[in-house]
């Protein structure tokens, strides 16, 4: 398979220029603010840990999701 590997790119991470004392102090500082209760800090340490909340398609009261779809033609053939 030619050219570029898929999800490469030539942009610079920021992670590559940090150094390990570096991301220790800011994983420091995002520890102290959710315990210093910043629930945005807080939701998001938690994702980094335990992935983000599976949120079910669904609606209220366990009742078969309706979706309706206008704009469309059938054919038949």
């Amino acid at each position: 398979m030619a050219g570029r590997p898929k999800g490469s790119t030539n942009n610079p991470k920021l992670r590559d220029q940090l150094t390990p004392k570096q991301v220790a102090s800011l994983v420091n500082k995002a520890i102290q603010k959710a315990e210093e209760g910043d629930s945005y800090m807080l939701k998001f340490i938690l994702e980094q840990i335990y992935g983000k909340a599976v949120q079910p398609i669904g609606n209220d009261g366990g009742k078969p999701l309706m979706v309706q779809i206008s704009g469309m033609k059938i054919v038949k053939e």
